[in-house]
């Protein structure tokens, strides 16, 4: 008897569904085949939260809405089999669960920045080398590393090293292409506009520099001339440093770790030349990787110290506090206070320690003063290891009192003392109506 061919008994049938598998195969979305293991819960483990959305806008507003103190959720976007955006509120951790069992070729997936969220300095270096022939990419990311981690430090005594810079890659035959993620413990930018206007003020001193040809700069005196002009680089229009300024705009998608752009195999790693320590210990080495490589996730806000530069590239920081909306916001925070005389008084408890910040609150009269260089806390009987300490003045009631930002103290407020009579006397002139009426109750500072 003659063997029937497959093709002849099926007929084009066949084929036409073994192409159909084959390309859900490659896409990942045949999940009568693949489904995807279901992310185990875990007592202490991050919520299981999940929703997807169609704009970005009920998105954000949803990820703002479900955020705390135990949940920080992010936003993330990714590109179905049509290339369609989905945005997609979760824990960053769940995320990259799922995110993490797709085939490598579904990766398309990008974190959105929220608007005015605190954000670690980022950086998109790329140049094509083609047009760049002899550019050393690497020498060039390191020299972009060792300037800004110089202007850090010079700015606003931030100490910070190739140690603290994830580098990731994804450079092409074509394309030489780098992501740099600054990840300086408790240390972020104020929004990620504030972080462009650093990144584009030290563009312009180095533009300025080196077309100058003189030096005088107290950073970048200490670079090779050499080294500064291989930074610029030929584009089909001009010539330009090889810095990306235009990614930060708000609400900005900046691709994620082993992510690739759609169509295209140019996946997101750990460049080989990258020297970062993490800070944090992770079993899982790519989830410690995505994590830190996030923009604007911060397990934690306690602590964290916002950098940013005013109208007239002025410094400043400021400590991260969240407050519940229906709290009247304050109305002064400078360093000093209108009230000198208690600035001194604080300044000579918590010495060798300094006052960093002073926030006057005019609903309550009282004043929260952010300590730094002494974390000593009356609850424990110690100095915590790395959370700081903040002084409340009651200028109604004429006392002060210690409490910190360490989670473990929520809710802690040391035994008020009286103000030095001398001080109290002084404050009787500052009395008024409105000033005798204030109610008995302690401003809810929140430990988010």
């Amino acid at each position: 008897m003659e063997a029937i061919e497959t093709q002849s008994f099926y007929g084009d049938t066949l084929a036409v569904w073994r192409s159909k598998i084959f390309q859900e195969l490659q896409h990942g979305i045949l999940l009568s085949v693949k489904e995807p293991h279901k992310m185990p819960q875990r007592i202490m483990g991050p919520t299981q939260f999940w929703a997807e959305f169609h704009k970005q806008a009920e998105a954000l507003a949803v990820a703002r809405q479900h955020d705390n103190s135990n949940d920080v959720l992010g936003t993330f976007v990714y590109q179905n089999e049509n290339g369609h955006r989905i945005f997609v509120v979760a824990h960053p951790e769940v995320y990259w669960w799922y995110y993490s069992q797709k085939s490598p070729e579904c990766r398309c997936s990008y974190e959105v920045i929220p608007d005015g969220a605190p954000v670690k300095l980022y950086f998109d270096l790329e140049f094509l080398i083609d047009q760049n022939p002899n550019h050393n990419g690497h020498r060039m990311t390191k020299t972009i590393t060792e300037i800004f981690c110089a202007y850090l430090t010079k700015l606003w005594g931030c100490p910070c090293n190739e140690s603290n810079v994830l580098s990731l890659d994804s450079t092409t035959r074509e394309k030489f292409s780098r992501h740099l993620i600054f990840c300086i413990k408790e240390v972020a930018f104020k929004n990620n506009i504030q972080a462009g206007k650093f990144v584009k003020s030290v563009c312009k001193d180095i533009t300025n520099y080196v077309d100058s040809g003189f030096k005088g700069s107290d950073v970048l005196d200490f670079f090779d001339r050499k080294n500064l002009k291989e930074l610029f680089i030929k584009t089909s229009e001009n010539r330009k440093l090889f810095i990306d300024t235009s990614v930060y705009s708000r609400n900005r998608h900046f691709r994620i770790y082993k992510s690739t752009k759609w169509g295209k195999q140019s996946h997101l790693v750990l460049s080989p030349h990258s020297k970062y320590i993490s800070a944090e210990e992770c079993k899982d080495k790519d989830l410690g990787i995505f994590l830190d490589s996030l923009i604007s996730y911060f397990p934690t806000k306690t602590n964290l110290i916002l950098l940013e530069l005013d109208e007239k590239n002025v410094t400043d920081i400021e400590m991260y506090i969240k407050r519940s909306s229906q709290l009247t916001p304050p109305q002064e925070s400078t360093v000093k206070s209108k009230y000198p005389c208690v600035d001194k008084f604080i300044s000579n408890i918590v010495k060798p320690g300094r006052i960093r910040l002073s926030t006057y609150f005019e609903s309550t009269k009282k004043i929260s003063y952010e300590i730094i260089g002494n974390r000593y806390c009356d609850n424990i009987g110690r100095p915590h290891k790395s959370n700081n300490i903040y002084l409340i003045v009651d200028l109604h009631k004429k006392l002060w009192y210690q409490k910190c930002h360490d989670e473990d103290c929520t809710g802690f407020m040391s035994k008020p003392k009286k103000l030095p009579e001398e001080i109290a006397f002084q404050l009787e002139d500052e009395s008024d109506e409105i000033l005798s009426s204030i109610d008995n109750f302690d401003l809810p500072f929140t430990n988010e």
